[in-house]
């Protein structure tokens, strides 16, 4: 019997692997294609209509770059830990400043 229960833990329990890096960063799954076409037309966006935009429109779409920006960082390059982290929180503030900026710009023009 201590044979058996022996021989049901091996097959339960899966085997240890080499210790890995605790900073280790997963492997990339994709070439984020769609990143780098929403990236290029916030850029060809800004640049066409840059004089046509108001203020909010402006910071709107540069909010947007950053944030976009950074996200592409992120998954492309290495950073350490400490810059990971401004990073990403650089990302998240830009997005939320596009995100007030945009409810601003609605406001402006369907309410006020």
């Amino acid at each position: 019997m201590a044979r058996q229960s022996k021989k049901i833990a091996k097959r339960i329990q899966p085997k240890k692997k080499a210790v890995e890096p605790e900073n280790k960063k997963p492997e990339k799954t994709g070439k984020d294609y769609l990143l780098i076409i929403v990236l290029a037309l916030t850029i060809v966006f800004l640049l066409v209509g840059w004089t046509n935009f108001t203020w909010a429109n402006r910071g709107l779409y540069l909010a947007l770059l950053v944030s976009l920006s950074s996200t592409y960082a992120r998954r492309h390059y290495n950073f350490t830990a400490e810059k990971d982290l401004i990073i990403e929180r650089a990302g998240y503030v830009s997005m939320i400043l596009a995100i007030i900026l945009f409810a601003y710009i609605v406001y402006n023009q369907y309410m006020a």
